[in-house]
């Protein structure tokens, strides 16, 4: 459960995520240019007709149409006409995995590993609350230092616009045919296995005999669909886990060290400090300044 109380919004950085609202004569801007693939994108045409290459297939998107582009995928804007208004959210993949109020891999984060999403045609009252999202995030992210609470808006919000969208494409999921290569299911299995024993099983082994795979064949897997390794994902779970623990002052670091299955606490502060640089309580002494 994210706790609000806990969260100190000094340590929260918007770096990462981009929001643009544009029209004619700002996308005529990136027209020429290709978007970086190593972001997602979220993209809504509120009028107009625009023409974007994704890879290698060029794809038409015309008035309250929705689509996803993973990272890896290359992202071309090639022709619009003058009638065009976009909203476009990009963020990196280490954005959206440090910045999720619930962990990535549930509700939205299949959405963003799938190369095959389709586009959709919304609603009246879908492209209305996407817009109204899209404006609040823009608005959040153009003005950092309105109150001390902006960020947390911002990251409420950005989440927010996550999950109306995947539960966008979960309502058509019935009309648009979804395929996932044997990798991406290889990677969902993976993380639905990662969510119930992150904190007992650290080694990578563990999750491959589960999968009957090698740990070799699943770390390679994961990286080409995810950009990291399955040892990279359970490290990364583990840390958060323990960000979220050092929040409880009730919590000793040899608590936190027993329940996340480290051999000692001081083998737990080790493993914290080679990923975070600084040591456990280092890391809760900054929560409280």
């Amino acid at each position: 459960m994210f706790n609000l109380m806990n969260t100190n919004p000094k340590y929260y950085n918007s770096s990462g995520l981009e929001v643009y609202i544009l029209k004619k004569n700002t996308l005529g801007i990136l027209f020429e240019s290709f978007f970086d693939d190593n972001n997602f994108f979220v993209l809504l045409v509120k009028s107009g007709t625009l023409n974007i290459q994704i890879d290698d297939t060029i794809k038409q998107l015309s008035s309250q149409e929705l689509i996803l582009i993973s990272s890896k995928s290359s992202f071309k804007v090639l022709n619009f006409d003058d009638t065009i208004q976009i909203y476009l959210v990009s963020f990196t993949h280490k954005f959206v995995f440090k910045n999720s109020i619930k962990k990535p891999y549930i509700g939205y984060f299949e959405l963003f590993i799938t190369k095959s999403l389709q586009k959709i045609s919304l609603k009246s009252k879908e492209t209305f609350i996407l817009i109204k999202i899209f404006k609040i995030l823009e608005y959040n992210k153009k003005d950092p230092n309105r109150n001390i609470f902006q960020n947390l808006v911002l990251l409420f919000t950005f989440n927010l616009l996550l999950y109306e969208v995947a539960g966008i494409y979960q309502t058509y999921s019935h009309y648009i045919k979804i395929k996932h290569s044997r990798k991406e299911k290889l990677v969902f299995q993976f993380f639905s296995i990662l969510e119930i024993h992150y904190k007992e099983q650290h080694n990578v082994k563990f999750y491959a005999n589960s999968l009957f795979v090698t740990a070799g064949h699943l770390n390679k897997s994961i990286k080409d669909v995810t950009g990291k390794t399955a040892k990279q994902w359970i490290e990364e779970e583990i840390i958060i886990e323990a960000k979220k623990m050092l929040q409880n002052d009730d919590l000793t670091i040899s608590s936190i060290s027993d329940e996340l299955q480290f051999s000692s606490p001081s083998f737990f502060s080790n493993f914290f400090k080679k990923h975070i640089s600084i040591s456990p309580s280092e890391y809760r002494l900054r929560l409280t300044l």
